[in-house]
């Protein structure tokens, strides 16, 4: 699968950069493919800068646009700006910095899937912009993360160590929250 969406790709030429930040941004918002098989792509295509920037750019567009979708169908549906939920109140009473906050630490978080971020988000009354920057901000470094370990994977002889610790790692951490 990963061989086909290159070569798919790459046959866009100079366009193949803007074809796959759509390419991307749809993934996003249809939650169809996890970003690490989006960002391994696109560091095996352009290098780890431009394609970790790249896949970056696609997830926060794909996810403001995913919110908006979500919010303006719930909205439109329902009549109400959010459900009666008692969490959802608790959340939507809460100052914007705590909103902000809570958000952008949900997005920290690599094992929360982006999909049911964006619903929660989409069903709250936070602001569209500041939901947007803590997503940005947010998903620095999960980006970065799978950047580093797509770059390692293609290079796997001269990085395998450090593939191997930023593995043992992950683990130990993915096992300690599961414990929790």
């Amino acid at each position: 699968m990963i061989q086909d969406l290159i070569q798919w790709s790459a046959s866009f030429g100079g366009w193949g950069v803007f074809v796959a930040l759509l390419f991307s941004i749809l993934f996003n918002i249809l939650g169809v493919i996890p970003g690490a098989v989006v960002t391994g792509v696109f560091v095996l295509l352009w290098g780890p800068l431009a394609g970790g920037s790249l896949a970056w750019l696609g997830e926060v567009l794909g996810s403001g646009i995913a919110f908006l979708l979500l919010r303006r169908g719930y909205r439109g549906g329902t009549g109400k700006d959010s459900p009666d939920w008692r969490w959802v109140r608790s959340l939507n009473h809460w100052p914007r910095r705590r909103q902000f906050l809570s958000l952008l630490s949900a997005r920290l978080l690599p094992f929360v899937p982006a999909g049911a971020i964006n619903i929660l988000g989409a069903l709250t009354c936070i602001r569209f912009g500041d939901y947007l920057l803590a997503t940005a901000l947010g998903k620095l470094p999960s980006t970065a993360l799978e950047v580093l370990i797509a770059h390692d994977l293609i290079q796997i002889r001269e990085h395998s160590l450090r593939l191997g610790l930023v593995l043992v790692v992950l683990i130990g951490v993915w096992w300690t929250w599961r414990r929790r």
